[in-house]
């Protein structure tokens, strides 16, 4: 089978974050069917190897699932593949199925799969299988000409304010505020694309009126840029708000919140974006991303995606947003920590650019405002290994836009191959 199909295998099992038990089957299935010795790990990490291998392939199986994922439509429109209402999962669907046709053709081969990735790189943190080869090629590039030797480090933050309420006068009318359907967008590559966030819109609006709070929630994933929130809230007044938001009234627990203007400004003067831009790489050195936040049980959460090229910046800039939600009276802790991939060239690395200028003039390395595995994989063996990281053009990951250029698959998977036979 050719990359396309494999592909479409790929997408009509269910693999969302926390939910890849089947995906994990059927990678078993194929690997066996076509001959490879396979191990798991506790985690639900797969490795797949034949012969004496040269080259360790390496993708995520899991995907970021917004929209209708219960059945993926795909739609195909002059060479470009997206689905119908839902995320694509060619992130990293479509380097797994590049690993499959490689599987297919080739021994002395070994492919590692690597689970949960979307949610804390969960599964290469946590890799206890060793690869017998010393060079590792990560499939989870989104841009075909660019060759990966480097990728941001992530930290996330959680900050938690304990809510008091109060009764609403009688004379206080409900509403429910919304925005939705902004594009939304992957927290590290798309942060400098000048992004919406809905939570941070929806709280500059809330600011402006004499509201009080009843509950608020907004976001989809703590890496993804919201592009959807809501809140409930009281006034004495008719309200009116610019077009762009939804306003109804609606019937509620007639409760307010009584932390309301706390929370509503410390949303409102959280700066979410790109704080320093790297000029060597041109991509940003560090920033964060505001990606969820909800009132429930009595509880107000925010959760934070920092990200930054070096881990000096990563650590000051998780202790910042710490110190930020601090001030309000937040409880604040850090989780899903993941080292940065610090760029350092060496023989394979010039050996993949060497096959990557046969197909691409002007191919380069490149490091990446995102959390590639490689460096966390390279800390978990007992000896060296050199990675690298391309892969097929992909738009818009972790939102409905999600979009591959097939014809990029082709001429990464021809990359693949030529790295394969030298």
């Amino acid at each position: 089978m050719n990359v396309k199909e494999y592909f479409k295998i790929i997408t009509a099992t269910p693999r969302c974050s926390f939910k890849t038990e089947k995906m994990r089957e059927k990678i078993i299935q194929i690997a066996k069917d076509l001959g490879y010795e396979v191990k798991v790990d506790k985690v639900g990490n797969v490795l797949c190897s034949s012969g004496v291998p040269k080259l360790c392939l390496q993708s995520h199986y899991d995907m970021v699932c917004v929209g209708d994922v219960s059945k993926i439509e795909l739609v195909e429109k002059d060479g470009i593949l997206r689905a119908k209402n839902s995320t694509l999962g060619a992130d990293n669907g479509m380097g797994m199925a590049i690993m499959f046709a490689m599987m297919e053709k080739y021994d002395n081969l070994e492919c590692l799969f690597t689970n949960d990735e979307e949610v804390g790189l969960v599964g290469a943190s946590n890799l206890e299988l060793q690869i017998k080869s010393d060079k590792l090629l990560n499939l989870d590039g989104e841009e075909e000409r660019e060759i990966y030797v480097g990728c941001a480090g992530g930290i996330d933050v959680v900050s938690k304010l304990e809510l008091t309420y109060e009764a609403l006068k009688e004379s206080e009318k409900i509403y429910e505020i919304s925005i939705n359907g902004l594009d939304g967008g992957h927290s590290g590559v798309d942060i400098d694309k000048n992004i919406p966030n809905a939570i941070k819109l929806l709280a500059s609006e809330l600011v402006k009126q004499d509201v009080k709070l009843l509950h608020f929630e907004g976001g989809e994933f703590r890496n993804s840029i919201p592009k959807s929130a809501k809140a409930i809230v009281a006034s004495s007044k008719p309200l009116h708000v610019e077009d762009k938001f939804e306003l109804k009234e609606v019937d509620y627990k007639r409760e307010y919140i009584v932390q309301t203007n706390k929370i509503l400004k410390l949303i409102h003067a959280f700066a979410s974006g790109v704080r320093a831009y790297d000029k060597e790489f041109m991509i940003p050195l560090f920033s964060v991303n505001l990606g969820l936040a909800k009132v429930e049980s009595k509880v107000f959460e925010v959760a934070c995606s920092c990200r930054a090229m070096n881990d000096f910046d990563l650590e000051n800039l998780a202790s910042e947003c710490e110190s930020f939600f601090s001030l309000a009276g937040c409880k604040t802790e850090q989780g899903d920590k993941y080292p940065s991939w610090i760029p350092n060239v060496k023989d394979f690395a010039n050996l993949v650019k060497k096959k990557m200028n046969e197909v691409y003039e002007d191919a380069d390395f490149k490091a990446i405002h995102a959390g590639l595995e490689c460096g966390i994989l390279i800390s978990t063996q007992n000896k060296e290994i050199e990675a690298v990281s391309i892969g097929p053009t992909i738009r818009f990951p972790h939102s409905i836009r999600e979009e591959c250029d097939l014809n990029s698959v082709d001429r990464i998977s021809k990359v693949v191959e030529n790295i394969l036979l030298h």
